[in-house]
């Protein structure tokens, strides 16, 4: 399933610290060893809990249709959790992809019953096009959307609650930002090589540009592929300043570098709007 995910030379907005803990896994998948997948635990506390009290909260899942969005009782707060690396489609062993993610989202709206919304995230982001698809279902919002931060919410993740109404994070340890772009490309040639394969790619005469980006790359020319990161995070970065028009204190040459911040930090440049606690957040609506 990783080939679903653009592991190699995609586009990712993701803080590296938190790629490499991935590493074990993708160095598996490259020398064709077996991943042990597992079914996702429907009952898991990090994907699905309800309370109908003062301040009622839903945890919606798309893992199961028994907590589904249309199930919510009147006056809910769904809550949707999105941890782990951010891919497009669902994970067989993990977290659900952004099109299920935005598929939830749109039933929430369209449920009166839920009268708001608050998106946990605890991710260090993922893939450039899943976190489109998910901010572009938030700007689709018909009642109010809280992004709440759970100690870390970096690059891809940060992305999403960029457009919510605000974002909260919980303590001011919470890590916030990395907001940028950047490519891993793999070269497999000597890998192959050592297994005494030879690749040999011959391409038809009229597609002299076809894969050139890469191409030029792997021959030690990383400008043309440079480029094309460039316009992914100008497109994000853009993005952010969009959703946080009149929110954000400082300028991109302070936030827009790919640094991560401290919660009280992103506090001052405007990118968080304050800190608190999920039970406070509940209130909010």
């Amino acid at each position: 399933m990783l080939y679903l995910h653009h592991i190699f030379n995609g586009i990712w907005m993701i803080d590296s610290d938190y790629a490499a803990n991935f590493l074990p896994v993708i160095a598996a998948y490259i020398k064709g060893e077996a991943i042990q997948n597992t079914s996702p635990d429907k009952q898991s506390t990090d994907k699905v809990a309800f309370a109908t009290l003062q301040a009622s909260k839903y945890f919606v899942t798309p893992h199961s249709s028994f907590y589904a969005p249309e199930d919510a009782p009147e006056d809910s707060v769904a809550v949707m959790a999105i941890r782990g690396a951010i891919t497009k489609h669902s994970q067989f062993c993990g977290p659900a992809g952004m099109v299920a993610q935005a598929n939830l989202l749109d039933r929430c709206y369209a449920n009166d019953n839920i009268k708001g919304i608050v998106i946990v995230t605890e991710s260090g982001g993922g893939e450039a096009y899943a976190m489109q698809i998910l901010n572009e279902a938030i700007a689709r919002k018909n009642k109010p959307v809280v992004g709440f931060i759970d100690d870390f919410s970096a690059s891809a993740a940060y992305g999403i609650i960029s457009g919510c109404d605000q974002i909260v994070a919980n303590r001011t340890l919470a890590r916030v930002g990395s907001i940028g772009a950047y490519q891993t490309i793999v070269d497999h040639t000597e890998y192959f090589k050592n297994k005494g394969i030879n690749l040999i790619e011959i391409y038809a005469t009229a597609s002299k540009d076809k894969n050139g980006e890469l191409r030029e790359a792997l021959n030690g020319n990383l400008e043309p592929l440079r480029k094309m990161v460039d316009v992914f995070n100008e497109s994000f970065l853009s993005q952010v300043e969009t959703n946080r028009t009149g929110k954000l204190k400082t300028e991109r040459k302070d936030w827009g570098t790919g640094k991560i911040f401290f919660a009280d930090e992103a506090l001052k440049h405007g990118l968080i709007d304050r800190i608190d606690s999920f039970e406070n957040v509940l209130n909010y609506f």
